[in-house]
């Protein structure tokens, strides 16, 4: 009787096989991450809606849209009782919180007083130090900003197209200062495009006009301490481009805001950080200071997506959290570009790779620009 042999795998078959394995597993790890990305996308792009809603919600009840933030209080400032009052107040996120089903957190907010900066004013503390799911992009692969442990946010308001054309020209900016019996103060650099408007002050269309885009949260360490090169988070710090330009020039600023954005491209990767300070975009959730801390809360159109933030040295601000004249564009990680949420409402994908006058046109609500659909 012949004798039956069992025939096992040779080692150049084991190997074929762990080949043939370890190549669909290359091929589908790319799948796997990119249908990840797909739904962080989709979860960022339903909470940009949610807040076009609840914006458009806000002006239903008060025929305006919400300030970039509240005016500070000049009693409460002259009486010495909260320090912060002159700056460090509450901003748009505030405003809205219960048209995003947060009444509690609104409730629990004191209006007549400030926010605070890294030490909240104990009257908003509890408030300050809460996150809020809705305002954080899931693909931002930063969960807990060394920075503070305050709360932070992903979302940010349009203040503005380029600052040496017109600032102050976007969707959310600050109310009118306080010289004719208003019920604050705003300390900061203001011009006519500041105060309280509706829909019918966005002449360029509201579906031609961003409200909201999207940043990386700040995080990492002082600017001085880093360069262009280094640091792997460039979006977040700003990076000095030798140029001081004044803004509100009209369209004769027009060659100048070019100008910055060549220079801002064509910084070398051992440019330093400016600024002293650790970067701070979208730190601090609720509070915002027009003035010196615009990063926080805020973005402008000058720079496209996923540009450095540049500083502009006629902002003389040393700490390098941006106001109204410097460049700072929106971030995200989302690959390709940002989220954008338009004033009508409706989310748009801005690819990095727009074109300029396209870009600074959405960043403005009255001016004069004409776009289509099909240009971004």
């Amino acid at each position: 009787m012949p004798r039956r042999t069992r025939r096992g795998f040779t080692l150049i078959e084991l190997l074929v096989v762990i080949a043939i394995i370890a190549v669909l597993i290359a091929l589908l790890l790319p799948a796997v991450q990119s249908a990840r990305e797909a739904a962080r996308r989709a979860q960022c792009v339903n909470n940009l809606k949610q807040l076009g809603l609840a914006v458009h919600n806000y002006i239903s009840q008060l025929n305006a849209f919400p300030p970039l933030l509240e005016n500070a209080s000049t009693a409460l400032y002259n009486s010495g009782v909260d320090p912060n009052a002159w700056a460090w107040t509450l901003d748009w996120t505030a405003s809205t919180l219960p048209q995003v089903e947060q009444g509690t957190l609104y409730n629990a907010l004191n209006f007549s007083w400030a926010a605070g900066d890294w030490t909240p004013d104990p009257a908003n503390s509890t408030v300050m130090y809460t996150k809020i799911a809705l305002m954080l992009c899931p693909s931002d692969n930063i969960k807990y900003p060394s920075i503070t442990p305050q709360g932070y946010k992903n979302y940010v308001a349009n203040i503005e197209g380029p600052a040496t054309v017109a600032s102050w020209s976007g969707i959310l900016v600050p109310m009118r200062p306080d010289y004719n019996g208003y019920p604050g103060m705003s300390p900061w650099y203001t011009n006519n495009n500041c105060g309280t408007f509706g829909i019918e002050a966005v002449t360029d269309g509201t579906s031609n006009t961003a409200m909201f885009s999207e940043t990386l949260v700040g995080s990492g360490p002082a600017a001085n301490q880093i360069t262009l090169g280094s640091t792997q988070r460039p979006t977040t710090y700003l990076f000095r481009v030798g140029l001081n330009l004044a803004p509100d020039q009209g369209p004769a600023g027009g060659p100048a805001a070019l100008s910055f954005v060549q220079a801002c491209k064509g910084l070398p990767g051992s440019t330093p950080g400016f600024g002293t300070l650790t970067p701070a975009s979208g730190n601090l959730w609720i509070s915002s200071n027009a003035g010196a801390c615009v990063i926080w809360d805020a973005y402008n159109h000058w720079l496209p997506p996923n540009s450095l933030g540049c500083d502009n040295e006629w902002d003389g601000n040393t700490g390098g959290y941006g106001n109204p004249a410097d460049a700072m564009p929106p971030s995200s990680n989302h690959p390709g570009g940002v989220n954008a949420c338009l004033a009508d409402g409706h989310v748009q994908f801005i690819k990095n790779s727009i074109n300029l006058q396209t870009w600074w046109a959405l960043g403005t609500r009255s001016g004069g620009e004409i776009i289509g659909s099909d240009q971004y």
